[in-house]
């Protein structure tokens, strides 16, 4: 078995869904890109997860990024996960934070907003909900992100600890003749009771087995996620052209080259003079083009 993945699972017999994620291997490599202070890293792990579980939950051509911003401790934590689970994630956080490690987790969520955008690729556009933070964990935001955007009732549980990130998730389906309400109600209470250092420790068949034996459970295959970087050389190039060619020969009279650094893998991207003539003649040879296209 993969040692990152998620695992999907239904009631047989009743309108409820759920899905299990465990990141281990593309955990550790995420964690790695920066030093992170200690409650940085967690909430980095937790978003990660849930991300991943609402990407898993919904038909998509595309990506879900989850974006925590507003914080004054924080400049930005983003994830990203795309429809065939390729995940990518990093924060910006000030230099003093950095040296001294003074933010604790509750720091990061104390004020600031959850914006979630899903990026469609089937019809080009970006939907996008916001949810304040206000103190809560990442679990009570997520299901009121739930409630207000999908209005299903949902139950998340995230576990991290610095080697594992595991994340569970069960939601109700519609149920138009009302006739599970019963059943529905006792699934949800037993899964209220999982706790995070059970999630942490056990398998999710053992979970599932111990929480919902009454039911008939089908848990499938797991699928592997994989960490997966989408910077690229011509992206920067790109950034770079906006600058404009002056200010982008000035900055290498300055510096000598103009090195971007990516922020979610660390690639390195250097231009020298000769990069930038290059790369601004092109972009002249593009737009006489388009200009004989259209006349």
């Amino acid at each position: 078995m993969a040692k990152s993945f998620v695992r999907k699972f239904i009631f047989d017999k009743l309108p409820i869904r759920g899905a299990y994620v465990e990141l281990t291997d593309t955990w550790h490599t995420i964690a790695a890109q920066k030093e992170y202070p200690d409650g940085i890293r967690q909430l980095l792990g937790e978003l990660l997860v849930s991300n991943i579980l609402l990407t898993t939950n919904i038909k998509l051509e595309g990506k879900i990024i989850a974006q925590i911003q507003d914080n004054p401790k924080l400049d930005l934590l983003v994830s990203e996960c795309t429809n065939d689970l390729t995940v990518r994630a990093t924060s910006k956080f000030s230099q003093a934070i950095h040296e001294d490690n003074q933010i604790s987790y509750s720091d990061c969520v104390e004020t600031g907003t959850l914006v979630i955008s899903i990026d469609s690729n089937n019809d080009g556009k970006l939907y996008q909900s916001v949810v304040s933070l206000n103190g809560q964990n990442i679990e009570e935001i997520l299901t009121e992100y739930m409630i207000q955007s999908e209005q299903l009732r949902t139950i998340f549980v995230i576990a991290y600890s610095p080697e594992k990130v595991v994340g569970f998730m069960i939601q109700q389906l519609p149920d138009t003749d009302k006739r599970m309400e019963d059943d529905i109600e006792r699934v949800f209470f037993l899964a209220q009771t999982l706790k995070h250092n059970e999630l942490i420790k056990n398998e999710i068949n053992v979970i599932l087995g111990r929480l919902f034996d009454e039911d008939d459970v089908i848990l499938y295959e797991p699928e592997e996620i994989e960490f997966s970087c989408t910077c690229s050389r011509e992206r920067v190039s790109n950034m770079l052209r906006s600058l404009g060619k002056e200010e982008a020969l000035s900055i290498i009279a300055d510096e000598g080259l103009i090195n971007v650094t990516c922020d979610f893998c660390n690639t390195v991207y250097s231009f020298d003079n000769q990069n930038v003539e290059d790369m601004f003649k092109t972009l002249c040879i593009d737009i006489e083009c388009v200009s004989q296209e259209v006349h």
